[in-house]
């Protein structure tokens, strides 16, 4: 039979067929397309492991900054706690200095109180008690002064004792993430091996991972030296090199940051108090260095005005001695003269009773009486002899009177020598006691100061 059919099937049996084998070619077409896509978006057998590695790089990352914050705040504690040491040894060196001007201010008082104990006739107001006045008036403002300074140190020592407790706590608190450094720094230490023999997918090429890695963790970093080679004097500017490199670049502050506000605050509040510290302590030692020598020359000053006030009253003293040894010759001459006028007035009023007159010493001796028989002949003798023997009297108590003035005015030039050298005694003993007490090295007995010269 030779019929030719185009289809024998019926159409709608063929259209069947056709849509599951298109609906099939479909399906394989998508899985291939969604096998492709898988291929690039699912995640890699080793997806755990990255996963992981990327956990740790996260956390190692942020622990090396943080580590870097915590080196921040350990050099600033250190630089902060070398500080306290220095500012601690500048309060000490002030409180010795206003220890010594109390001292010298009690020495002051001592010498005025001694020299009150100098005759009355040295007490007048001269140039070493103005020297004296002055110089205590000095020593006042001077211990003013240091206690200003010394306020001010203490009050920055207060100030740095908060700043270390500020960065201290910082510390542990910054200090908590990095417990585990060493151990994260030698697994994250391959992550570069690691990355590397991960991308060719043989397992057998992790076996080439070094067992101990040298990594940035663990290799040392550069020591460098924030100490000057010089020698220093007074530990005045040991931090300043320290501080210049303890900044925070590259740091990031927040929150959930390595480095926190709080963290950044008191670095900056540290690295301030050092400073303003440093400050301090150079204006107290060259306030020391000032008081010092202003201390020195109004001591030197008032002890060599003390010094010419016993140079003056030995002076004076040599002159009197002249004076009086000139009085005293004076004295005697005048005793002597004395002596002699009383000889001179018994011989010219004769003797006391009247037999004891001679013949020729009588107005009516026979010379005489012959010689009177004649008018007109009265002789003046009688009245030469009265009239002499008064004048005799007042000579002689003139001599007397004279006398007397010249044993008062030696008693006075002896009285004066005497006070002089008293005087003198003094001055000499607050001179050398001054001069034993200089180097301050001797303790206070009394608020009052004793009259006693030791």
């Amino acid at each position: 039979m030779e019929a030719s059919l185009s289809t024998v099937g019926p159409v709608e049996w063929r259209e069947d067929t056709l849509k599951t084998v298109k609906l099939a070619s479909t399906l394989a077409d998508q899985s291939d397309i969604g096998c492709h896509t898988a291929r690039i978006t699912d995640p890699l057998p080793l997806n755990r492991d990255l996963l992981a590695l990327r956990s740790n790089e996260t956390s190692l990352a942020y622990s090396r900054q943080t580590r870097d914050v915590a080196a921040l705040l350990n050099r600033t504690l250190t630089d902060v706690t070398d500080e306290i040491r220095s500012a601690t040894r500048c309060k000490e060196a002030l409180e010795r200095c206003l220890e010594h001007r109390r001292k010298d201010i009690y020495l002051n008082r001592q010498s005025a109180s001694v020299r009150q104990q100098r005759p009355t006739r040295e007490k007048d107001f001269d140039g070493a008690d103005a020297f004296i006045d002055s110089e205590h008036a000095q020593l006042l403002e001077l211990k003013a002064r240091l206690e200003m300074q010394l306020l001010a140190v203490q009050e920055q020592l207060q100030m740095l004792h908060t700043a270390r407790k500020r960065v201290l706590s910082n510390l542990h608190e910054r200090s908590k993430v990095l417990q585990l450094m060493c151990i994260h720094g030698y697994s994250m230490g391959a992550r570069d091996n690691f990355m590397s023999t991960v991308s060719t997918s043989n397992r057998s090429s992790w076996q080439q991972i070094p067992s101990r890695p040298m990594s940035r963790a663990t290799s040392a970093p550069p020591q460098t030296n924030y100490h000057d080679s010089r020698p220093q004097s007074r530990s005045r500017s040991s931090t300043r090199p320290r501080l210049r490199s303890a900044t925070m670049t590259g740091v990031q502050v927040g929150p959930t940051h390595p480095c926190s506000q709080e963290s950044a605050s008191a670095l900056a509040f540290g690295k301030e108090s050092v400073m303003k510290s440093i400050d301090l302590r150079h204006l107290a030692y060259q306030t020391i260095a000032d008081v010092q020598d202003i201390q020195g020359e109004t001591h030197r000053a008032t002890s060599a005005a003390l010094t010419q006030k016993v140079a003056e009253t030995v002076t004076l003293k040599q002159q009197l001695h002249i004076s009086s040894a000139q009085t005293r010759a004076s004295v005697n001459r005048t005793r002597r003269w004395l002596d002699t006028q009383e000889k001179i007035h018994g011989y010219t009023v004769g003797p006391l009773s009247s037999a004891d007159i001679t013949v020729r010493e009588k107005l009516d001796r026979p010379l005489v009486r012959s010689y009177q028989r004649h008018p007109g002949t009265s002789l003046p003798e009688g009245k030469e002899l009265v009239r002499n023997g008064q004048h005799l009297g007042r000579s002689m108590r003139q001599t007397t009177r004279s006398l007397g003035l010249l044993s008062l005015g030696k008693q006075r030039l002896d009285e004066d020598i005497c006070d002089k050298r008293a005087g003198a005694q003094v001055d000499s003993d607050i001179v050398r006691l001054r001069r034993r007490r200089a180097n301050h090295r001797w303790v206070m007995s009394k608020p009052n100061p004793s009259p006693v010269y030791s």
